[in-house]
């Protein structure tokens, strides 16, 4: 892979273009990578040709704007500042992990069965960066992907909350799924919607285990209309996110991480459905763990909500 630097590449990136270098050629799955500091493109590793490695760097700026976009959205929910964003459509996947103060390490594929190692891989050169460079603590982005190390939480009281739909039996059928998919050790909350209408959620964050999180003024009540809000949000967002990314990949976006300091929150437009699930956990540790519970359940959901 060939390493372009841009004009704005000085003396104290030289360690970290060093780190990247030697660091990228045991890491698998990451086609390019990109680093950005201030809005200002800094060096690239890519094996792409010159005009399609800039095309690829600007849509990767379009990316940090939206980054910051976002970041400034999730800031509401109170659990941190965004550290980390996943966009992936049918042909490519992305990574822009904020390393420190306005410097964005970005990596792609486009080889869909190698998106979670290129994410780990992404991840794990954020860390190193920070810990390495910067003195920063690893803030463990993406969550553990072992085992967990600690006992699991065997209490939770389970909240479920309807919307309007007119198909009572479908609204039935997704919350008795969405029951048993929410866990209050990982997955905290899940809604699903079609044509952008709420149809109904089921979560678990009444749970005295998560009352750090949502004990405060706000309480529970005002956690979930917060998120309700940022999913009628994401009729706007998302298809601005996808022109951002149009030099990237056309196809429709099909996953969305946005991963804070204390968890994340996933929007997984469905396919077929016209729909869409949000899913949110609040434990770090538990980022990867969470989202593949949710993941495994969209098919379910997607199932419904086109036969209902």
């Amino acid at each position: 892979m060939r390493t372009t630097r841009s004009p704005f590449a000085h003396i104290g990136h030289e360690k970290l273009i060093a780190l990247c270098k030697e660091e990228l050629p045991g890491l698998p799955g990451i086609e390019v990578l990109a680093f950005y500091d201030c809005g200002f493109h800094v060096f690239t590793i890519a094996e792409s040709d010159d005009e399609e490695r800039q095309a690829l760097e600007r849509a990767f700026r379009q990316l940090i704007t939206e980054f910051v976009r976002f970041d400034g959205l999730v800031r509401d929910f109170g659990t941190g500042e965004l550290m980390r964003v996943v966009v992936q459509s049918d042909a490519a996947a992305v990574h822009c992990g904020h390393v420190f103060e306005e410097e964005y390490l970005i990596g792609m594929t486009r080889d869909l069965a190698l998106v979670e190692e290129m994410d780990e891989a992404v991840s794990h050169l954020v860390t190193r960066i920070r810990k390495e460079i910067y003195l920063q603590a690893d803030q463990l982005p993406g969550g553990r992907r072992g085992p967990r190390e600690t006992p699991g939480l065997e209490s939770a009281v389970l909240k479920t909350v309807a919307g309007e739909a007119t198909d009572s039996d479908l609204v039935t059928d997704l919350l008795t799924f969405l029951g048993a998919t929410v866990d209050v050790n990982d997955l905290h909350y899940v809604a699903v919607y079609r044509e952008w209408r709420f149809i109904c959620s089921a979560d678990v964050i009444d749970s005295p285990a998560l009352a750090p999180w949502f004990g405060g003024a706000e309480g529970t009540e005002g956690a979930r209309k917060l998120y309700q809000d940022f999913a009628t949000r994401l009729r706007s967002d998302l298809p601005e996110l996808a022109y951002s990314l149009r030099q990237l990949s056309e196809e429709p976006i099909r996953r969305l991480v946005l991963d804070v300091v204390s968890g994340a929150i996933y929007a997984y437009p469905l396919p077929n459905s016209r729909g869409f699930a949000v899913g949110v956990t609040v434990f770090q540790p538990e980022v990867f763990v969470a989202e593949n519970r949710l993941r495994e359940g969209i098919d379910r959901i997607a199932d419904l909500l086109g036969a209902g």
